[in-house]
């Protein structure tokens, strides 16, 4: 196997950037560092998915076994920087007891290919993706409607590594590379440095290190090419890296050494804070958070293949679940915005001075749905959604913007946002955002269409969030929509498959005094959702207190109508809500007839209803004589 060398980046004499420069590309992201690096990482996969497929992202956290590590040791970084910062910070993860890598790799892309040196493009050759990722800085990428620079955010990549060390293993889409289609080079930025060559001058270096091979062309060893061909594959598989000798294996795998887990959070007045770091046990869950948060539109089922993400987590050897968004509370309620847009339907939101056409708006509102277990402790997933999702036409999520809640606190909204792909209008919107892409920012576009576009947007977005909770606004749907009474609850919210999206409405009707004026049945309340012997349900519980004559128990479940319930019974509905089950506190169970025969039973019941597709329902319970029909 063969042993990598050392390739230490000479000041040119025309200057570098040095000193950690590179690093501190990215600003004052408003991320998280493990949200930005997935961001960006993903980002780059999407943009590469160009081969009629969606990328196939495995994203791995794992321990280096004992023959792993001796690998890396011995047969990759075998050779430490002169930089004492930077051989201290790779030795340390070196020595560690359990030295972790992070893996996101992606499948089915045309991967890194084209030239290795940035200082020698051969004639007529249009592809430079190796060196804009390993080399240049800042490169913008000929994607058309793609996600922005392609240089800047893979500063990331080296952030959330502790020791700033990466190694990236490639298999180019090229079918005239040959062997030189797989290529693996890690490379390391760390703080710049000087040392005495004996040439009676201090020979200074920026802080960049990449370990590869010496070319035929190299210049007196300080540049270094890629390891090629099957030995950088074996490598590769020393190394524990997935395997690229299948159809459709080509892509990238990224390998960052020692990451740093902590989720820390810069606010919006730039202050940082932190959640602290993140149990391993954990970190799959967040990762998936941060997957679905950013790049749910890409995950859905309405997603064209060419553009699906389809993604798989793996923690030490344990392959998580990946939710569909579509079963993932709220972000149900974005995927129903999402597609009405899709459907062009929604907003237009449009700017008068110049007249032109910047994006589609559609909001959806729906009852609260309970969040799946592994996302109901404090994450990115808001407890209770109030906020429209920006973003491009390349379908990726730039940022949130907040709005008011809901009055009822039992319901929550989501919104979309999608520019134009009219060429000048999206390209306004990507210049706007900074170097993490993470905010549509007005002020970095100097003055003209482009800035009074973004800013326009903007206030337009802002007014239709402030529209959403205030008095008067329809309880029920996205912008717009009318139609029957059937489709006028569905746009309240849908239950979905294991968790649902949507429950009890405000009001829901309570019983009152019973037969003898002694008895009295309390307003049903909402418990939660559950799926029952494969049916969408709801659960409420009700108290029947005092004691007397004999007593039937008259329930109604309701469909919710502009904030209210409606009773289900006639109304056009293909399957209306219907009682299930109920039972008592003890060992009651009652049979389920149009009035449930509960005799002088006194105690809290607790009623199942079934819940249509599309559909908020709710519970209205009273009590009546026994003799009465």
């Amino acid at each position: 196997m063969t042993r990598l060398g050392l390739f230490s980046e000479p000041y040119a004499p025309t200057g570098n950037m040095g000193d950690g420069g590179f690093e501190r590309l990215l600003g004052a992201p408003r991320l998280d560092g493990l949200q930005l690096v997935l961001r960006e990482a993903i980002q780059n996969s999407c943009d590469a998915a160009k081969l009629g497929k969606g990328p196939r992202i495995l994203i791995r956290l794992r321990t280096l076994t004992p023959d792993q590590l001796a690998v890396l040791r011995n047969q990759v970084l075998a050779e430490l920087p002169f930089i004492s910062s930077s051989a201290d910070a790779l030795t340390a993860f070196l020595d560690a007891e359990t030295p972790r890598v992070l893996e996101i790799c992606d499948f089915g892309t045309t991967g890194l290919g084209g030239p290795t040196r940035a200082d020698r493009i051969p004639a007529g050759v249009d592809r430079t993706d190796f060196i804009d990722f390993m080399r240049n800085v800042g490169t913008r990428r000929n994607t058309d409607l793609g996600g922005g620079t392609y240089g800047f955010g893979k500063a990331s990549l080296y952030r959330t590594s502790r020791c700033s060390t990466v190694l990236v293993d490639t298999l180019a889409e090229d079918p005239g590379a040959g062997a030189d289609a797989r290529r693996l080079m890690a490379c390391h930025l760390g703080e710049s440095g000087e040392r005495d060559e004996g040439n009676g001058f201090l020979s200074r270096y920026t802080g960049r290190h990449w370990w590869g091979v010496q070319g035929a062309a190299d210049d007196a060893g300080k540049v270094g090419e890629p390891q090629t061909g099957d030995a950088a594959a074996a490598l590769s598989e020393a190394l524990g890296a997935p395997l690229r000798t299948m159809a459709g294996a080509t892509g990238t795998s990224i390998l960052i050494l020692d990451p740093d887990l902590r989720l820390d959070v810069v606010d919006q007045d730039g202050t940082e804070g932190s959640a602290g770091s993140a149990d391993v046990s954990d970190i799959g869950v967040h990762i998936l958070e941060r997957v679905l948060w950013n790049f749910w539109p890409r995950m859905l089922g309405t997603t064209p293949e060419h553009r699906r993400i389809h993604l798989t987590v793996e923690v030490e050897s344990v392959t998580l679940e990946t939710p569909r968004p579509e079963d993932c509370p709220p972000l149900d309620l974005f995927a129903r915005a999402m597609n009405e847009i899709r459907d062009g339907k929604g907003r237009e939101i449009r700017s008068y001075r110049p007249q032109t056409f910047l994006g589609r708006l559609a909001i959806s509102r729906g009852v609260r749905a309970d969040r799946l277990p592994a996302f109901r402790a404090e994450g990115l997933l808001p407890k209770r959604s109030s906020c429209i999702a920006l973003m491009r036409p390349a379908e990726m999520v730039v940022c949130y913007m907040d709005g008011p809640v809901l009055a009822d606190e039992r319901t929550e909204w989501a919104g979309v946002f999608v520019t134009s792909d009219q060429k000048e209008v999206e390209e306004a919107f990507a210049s706007s955002e900074p170097a993490a892409h993470d905010v549509w920012d007005p002020s970095a576009l100097p003055k003209g269409p482009a800035r009074t576009w973004v800013r326009m947007a903007l206030a337009r977005l802002k007014e239709a969030a402030s529209e959403v909770a205030a008095p008067g606004a329809a309880s029920g749907g996205s912008e717009g929509s009318t139609g029957s009474v059937a489709a006028v609850a569905g746009m309240l919210g849908a239950f979905l498959a294991g968790v649902g999206a949507g429950g009890p409405t405000r009001g829901g009707g309570g019983g009152g005094g019973g037969p003898s004026g002694r008895r009295r049945v309390s307003q049903p309340t909402f418990q939660r959702l559950e799926m029952f012997e494969g049916e969408r349900t709801a659960l409420f519980t009700l108290t029947v207190l005092g004691r007397g004559a004999l007593t039937r128990l008259d329930l109604t479940p309701t469909i919710s109508m502009d904030g209210g319930g409606v009773a289900a019974a006639g109304l056009d509905v293909v399957s209306p809500p219907v009682v299930i089950e109920v039972d008592g506190d003890g060992d009651d169970i009652f049979q389920v007839q149009p009035l449930v025969d509960i005799g002088d039973f006194e105690g809290e019941l607790t009623v199942r209803v079934s819940v249509p597709d599309d559909c908020a329902v709710g519970l209205r319970a009273s009590l009546l004589p026994a003799e009465s029909a």
